[in-house]
């Protein structure tokens, strides 16, 4: 099976996510692709150095994505709205020649034994198109009966308001409450779009290549989830037979203490310089990846990086500031963090 990582400058995640991958995937044909678009090339040779099977693949915006990243971090130059690779995700997972394979980013993590060939087969004898393999215990993302169908997944019978897209383009989409992120991974607009997302993922999920390829079905080039969520839609009504998934208890897990870009009114911390300490402290053999698996990261050895470093926009108080805005979003709609 292939696995695809999105990976965005944070090798120290990057490290963590493939170390978990090959402590926990079982599967004899395994293959780890990362799709980077923009990790410093020192950090991807180290990564390369320790995990020769690994393939790296850049997508078009790589270079100058690493080039503004190190202008901002040296001169303090200003970051511009950069471009998200859609096509390069799009030619690189949903064009790759699996019929089943699993998508993460480069912030999730494998906590928990996944057996491939049990989840292919159970995919093909129940006609299941997604297996969602966390969802941190937020029932709205799994909204409906479950049945169990083996030891480790129960089948979602989805319910939802209606199924007509045409009604549910104007009931749900278009409301300007965003939340984004895990890495982009749930984009919950409000408390009635979320149980839509009981038929979509973005990642943390084994797909199925039809499904994955009729959410990127006649593809304009931008990220678009209100889209996304529609075709969902539209393939869970006109594939009347299809069934959906979740493990019964989440294999995966992620960081609520770190974002690649994200930032807060008020709260004067730059994930651009936080993680370039982490990156630096991780390629200089001063901070464990696996510290706190199948946890996050160890608070105390994050804070101890940061006083160390002693820089005002990734100090401990304004990292404490950010971790709590951040947290407290997810846990407002539901999730367990």
């Amino acid at each position: 099976m292939n696995v695809f990582i999105k990976s965005f400058n944070r090798p120290y995640y990057l490290d963590r996510c493939i170390q978990s991958i090959l402590l926990n995937i079982i599967d004899v044909d395994l293959s780890i692709i990362v799709l980077d678009d923009g990790t410093n090339p020192k950090y991807l040779e180290r990564i390369k150095e320790k995990y020769p099977t690994v393939e790296i693949r850049l997508s078009p915006f790589y270079k100058a994505k690493v080039d503004k990243i190190e202008k901002f971090v040296l001169k303090g130059e200003k970051i511009d709205e950069m471009e998200i690779p859609t096509q390069f995700w799009l030619s690189n997972i949903a064009n790759n020649n699996e019929e089943y394979f699993i998508v993460l980013e480069d912030d999730i993590w494998v906590t928990d034994k996944i057996e491939t060939r049990a989840m292919i087969d159970l995919m093909e004898s129940q006609n299941m198109c997604m297996i969602k393999l966390f969802y941190f215990g937020n029932s709205r993302l799994i909204s409906g009966k479950l049945n169990s169908v083996s030891a480790y997944v129960n089948e979602i019978k989805p319910k939802l308001v209606t199924k007509n897209e045409f009604l549910f383009k104007n009931l749900y989409l278009g409301n300007p409450f965003k939340i984004w992120s895990i890495l982009n991974r749930f984009n919950i607009k409000n408390n009635g779009v979320i149980n839509y997302y009981t038929i979509y993922n973005v990642a943390g999920a084994i797909f199925s290549k039809k499904y994955y390829s009729h959410l990127w079905k006649d593809f304009s080039g931008v990220v678009n989830e209100d889209e996304q969520l529609k075709k969902a839609l539209n393939f869970y009504k006109t594939e009347k037979s299809v069934k959906y998934g979740v493990s019964k208890k989440d294999v995966l897990n992620t960081s609520f203490t770190s974002s690649a870009t994200n930032v807060f009114p008020g709260i004067d911390f730059n994930p651009f310089i936080y993680n370039d300490l982490m990156n630096k402290a991780w390629y200089a053999g001063d901070l464990d990846p696996m510290s706190g698996y199948p946890q996050d990261i160890l608070e105390s050895d994050i804070k101890s990086l940061l006083n160390k470093s002693k820089n005002k926009l990734a100090s401990v108080e304004e990292w404490d500031k950010w971790v709590n805005r951040f947290k407290d979003q997810y846990q407002k709609i539901g999730f367990s963090v």
